[in-house]
């Protein structure tokens, strides 16, 4: 199978093994937590495929796949605002109107296409109580869905010429899902209809009239919209292009763009989802991470509401829809970034982030601080998971190099020399118990190999000297370098480290899975500290993310994460983190030709 890459009158094609065709997806948002996913396979290899739409601020699966009678791929297109699937005797095109809780579907030629439904929220899997009731309103085709007791939605379809009702319930296997030991791996979905067309338009809301009105509207202003999403996708990523344009390897340079483009669909009005399909939340610490490649008006609105989130123990919740839950590191990230951005904000908004992180200071003193040290409780830092590790419970290396950085903050905000006092005395302190002049612990006590070490470095760099940290890299890096190009989550020698994910089931989730982010975050750091004498784990973390972006996974995006042993797209198939830091890479070695 082909697989290709256009943007901007330029293209980038490479042939796919087939016995790895398969396994590759296409995804699609339209910036309202709507996506749809499909993989190249002859179905769907996941319940979280097919097309789903926002309703109560959360994604609802409602179509499980839309079937032709000819499945053999030949080539997918990725347009970055829309994908095309060519077969043999026909092409398939999809696009997702921006802001709208539609999707379009074409043709080349008209055919029969089959309609299978699974109307639900994304996480629940209802047995029984369900109902489905098509019938005929202002020349669309209407689908009311009832979940017995819960809710009714509508389905509003537009342009088939002709159609058959099915009216039949099958059970569906999905490969993927079993791979990944998520649970269920069958369901029932709903077989409604067989359409006619080559121009379909499908749209959902809660409401019947609503749902009709957007599918005319969108299957009337087909060619409009389409061509409004190609325009404000080619308009995000031209800011960039006198940059992208001189990287002189072709990979590199299609692969940041499909980062941008991937970062931008997983940005909505409100904020930037951690990642398709399951983590559609805003998780705060995913988005801080991830801020430095939106624009300023994004950035302002995502440290605003995070600064109005503080919490009564100086923290900021984990996810922002359920804010009484924290986490130990997602205010550090914040102040991070400010620290980073400082030159955003006038007087008075400087004003009132000062007042915000002295608050945040003096409440993770009075809850956090044990012996001069912040700890953080089991499962709390991004490493959330616990098998047979403690989840981290402790003092733990990088939370202390983020109150580091909130008291430099603190004292560009008041010029008060006592937090330059506390930084010193802070910094000396992680000095003296965490480094032995060979390697950085990653808790205090606990000098396992892990590369949170990395982003200590990141957040604050001058923890030590660039000696120090070339000696801490060339004693860590063996011990949790992966030969295909990425790093494990721990010492390989260790008694926890599994090689190969386990999907769902999480021992090998922070205890050998080697994170796309963390390796791009990697090879910026081994980048600033030694760039010459790190050049081959440089290049080969470039490679393995290109890799991933543009061939392998969902492509035209950055996975979450892959198995330690080789190098496959696991976990998240679109990561906010993943791409934002391989943009931020590629920025800093300044478009090398590798």
């Amino acid at each position: 199978m082909l697989i290709t890459h256009y943007i901007f009158e330029e293209k980038i094609s490479k042939n796919v093994n087939d016995i790895d065709a398969h396994k590759t997806s296409f995804l699609l948002s339209n910036k309202n937590l709507g996506y749809l996913l499909f993989s190249n396979s002859d179905k769907p290899r996941s319940r979280y495929e097919g097309v789903f739409f926002q309703m109560n601020n959360k994604p609802y699966r409602v179509v499980a796949d839309i079937r032709r009678k000819n499945r053999e791929i030949m080539e997918i297109v990725n347009k970055f605002y829309s994908v095309e699937r060519r077969f043999d005797e026909n092409r398939e095109k999809f696009f997702m109107p921006y802001h709208m809780n539609s999707v379009a579907y074409e043709l080349d030629d008209e055919e029969w296409i089959s309609l299978i439904l699974d109307v639900r929220d994304i996480y629940k899997i209802p047995e029984f109580g369900r109902f489905y009731n098509i019938f005929e309103e202002n020349n669309t085709l209407v689908i009311r869905y009832t979940q017995e007791g819960e809710f009714d939605a509508f389905i509003a379809i537009n342009g088939a010429s002709e159609y058959k009702i099915i009216d039949k319930w099958e059970l569906a296997s999905y490969e993927f899902d079993r791979e990944r030991n998520s649970m269920p791996h069958e369901i029932y979905v709903y077989n409604a209809l067989k359409l006619k067309s080559d121009r379909v338009v499908i749209s959902f809301s809660s409401e019947r009239d609503s749902a009709i009105r957007e599918a005319m509207y969108v299957y009337e202003n087909f060619s409009m919209l389409k061509e409004k999403n190609k325009r404000m996708t080619e308009e995000f990523l031209m800011h960039r292009w006198n940059y992208v344009r001189n990287i002189k390897n072709d990979e590199i340079r299609f692969a940041y763009l499909c980062c941008l483009n991937s970062l931008y669909q997983l940005t909505t009005e409100d904020g930037i989802i951690a990642g398709l399909p399951w983590f559609f939340q805003y998780w705060t610490r995913d988005e801080l991470i991830s801020i430095i490649n939106v624009d300023d008006e994004m950035k302002k609105k995502i440290i605003y509401r995070d600064l109005k989130m503080l919490m009564d123990d100086g923290r900021i919740p984990n996810i922002v829809q359920i804010p009484e839950i924290g986490n130990a590191d997602s205010v550090g990230w914040l102040f991070k970034r400010i620290n980073d951005l400082l030159g955003m904000f006038g007087i008075r908004e400087r004003n009132m982030i000062r007042e915000r992180v002295l608050e945040s200071i003096g409440r993770l003193n009075n809850t956090y601080m044990k012996n001069g040290f912040l700890f953080n409780n089991k499962n709390e830092t991004w490493m959330d998971t616990d098998f047979g590790c403690g989840g981290r419970e402790g003092i733990r290396i990088e939370i202390q190099a983020l109150f580091l950085i909130m008291f430099r903050l603190a004292f560009r905000l008041t010029r008060n020399d006592k937090f330059l006092e506390l930084e010193s005395i802070l910094k000396k302190k992680i000095r003296r118990e965490f480094w032995n002049n060979e390697i950085l612990a990653d808790g205090l006590g606990d000098f396992t190999i892990r590369p949170n070490i990395f982003i200590a470095a990141y957040v604050y760099p001058e923890l030590l000297t660039r000696d120090e940290w070339r000696i801490c890299f060339e004693n860590s890096i063996p011990r949790l370098w992966c030969k295909w190009g990425g790093i494990t989550t721990i010492d390989k020698k260790s008694k926890l480290f599994t090689k190969n994910h386990t999907g769902e089931f999480p021992k090998s989730y922070h205890r050998g899975d080697s994170w796309f982010f963390l390796n791009n975050m990697a090879a910026l750091i081994l980048y600033r500290v030694d760039g010459e004498r790190f050049k081959e784990y440089i290049k080969k973390i470039i490679d393995a993310s290109t890799l991933d972006i543009l061939w392998d996974g969902c492509i035209g995006h950055h996975s979450e994460l892959s198995s330690a042993s080789k190098r496959e797209s696991r976990g998240c198939m679109a990561q906010a983190w993943s791409n934002s830091l391989y943009i931020e890479l590629i920025d800093e070695i300044s478009a090398p030709d590798w």
